[in-house]
């Protein structure tokens, strides 16, 4: 599996790859459209992985044998799949999720669908409830796209797909919630509401558990997960702009943390960038925070897992 993208370097690879989409347009035929992780760095999705050619979709068969600047993809597309972004033929956003839940590894598939879902809905976490009925509308669309598409890749997009949220509000999110629900864990509540003597504030990932004991009592369990990017609280890159506004932060979350623990059900994990690169451990973290009558029933899925992952035709 690829790295996860790093600050710079990242930005550097983002840079590359839509100066090559620029420069290798006047080479596509007049059907053609940027499609699958092109078309998603395009829309401004979450691209964890930068495709080293630009991606195409046309409708004559791509000549496997030759060399080519491009990664070509024979598909015929709907006049409704394709959208105009300066002046570039594109796929849309619904067309480009359905494409890269197909291709894509799972773990980057669920970044794109997640950042593409959110961009189709503007889904706002503070709306979830009035936007239930859009949300599962946009999912039933989704599905159809991938069940009349091709069939190869079809299980896994049928995956991502039902694993996909709009309220994920960073890429390293939907790697965490990835790392869960691929290894056998439910889907949790995505910006999960935790209610405090102060307020109520928002947790990137929520599980809740009300556990019958053998005695016949209850037991609950909640189980809190968040990622924390060093860079938002780095002066000038991040959510602050200077050293003291970075001190108050640091401050601020540590004192919302003492709170959401001050309930004796909830229990806090939260995870960094060196964790996410390291799936196995990052699971072993969540494992140690679960009841242990829910350890027991997980199963692996393995469209989430290892998938099914097709590159375009060069």
């Amino acid at each position: 599996m690829p790295p996860l993208p790093v600050g710079k370097h990242w930005e550097e690879a983002e840079g590359h790859a839509l100066a090559m989409i620029a420069s290798t347009q006047s080479k596509l035929s007049n059907d053609a459209a940027f499609s699958h992780a092109s078309a998603a760095l395009l829309h401004g999705l979450w691209v964890l992985t930068v495709p080293e050619r630009p991606e195409v979709s046309q409708s004559t068969r791509p000549n496997l044998h030759a060399k080519s600047s491009l990664w070509r993809s024979h598909a015929r597309l709907a006049h409704n799949d394709v959208t105009t972004l300066d002046g570039r033929r594109v796929t849309t956003l619904e067309r480009t999720i359905a494409d890269c839940a197909r291709t894509m590894r799972p773990r980057d598939a669920l970044a794109v669908a997640d950042s593409g879902m959110r961009a189709v809905l503007h889904a706002d976490r503070r709306t979830k409830e009035a936007e239930v009925a859009r949300v599962a509308e946009l999912r039933r669309c989704l599905r159809q796209m991938v069940d009349t598409g091709p069939p190869r890749g079809r299980r896994q997009a049928r995956a991502v797909i039902a694993a996909a949220d709009p309220y994920a509000e960073s890429p390293m999110e939907s790697v965490l919630r990835w790392v869960a629900v691929s290894r056998g864990l439910p889907a949790p509540e995505v910006q999960m509401p935790v209610h405090t003597r102060e307020g109520t504030f928002y947790v990137d990932l929520g599980w809740r558990w009300t556990l019958r004991r053998a005695d016949g009592s209850t037991v609950v369990y909640v189980v809190l997960l968040e990622y924390d990017g060093e860079v938002k609280y780095v002066p000038g890159d991040g959510l602050v702009d200077s050293l003291d506004g970075a001190v108050a932060a640091v401050l601020a979350e540590k004192h919302r943390e003492n709170l959401i623990r001050e309930n004796p059900d909830n229990t806090l994990r939260r995870f960094s960038k060196r964790d996410v690169f390291d799936p196995d451990r990052t699971f072993a973290r969540m494992l140690s925070a679960l009841p242990r009558e829910v350890r027991a029933e997980l199963t692996p899925v393995p469209e989430l897992l290892y998938g099914t992952a097709l590159r375009p035709h060069s």
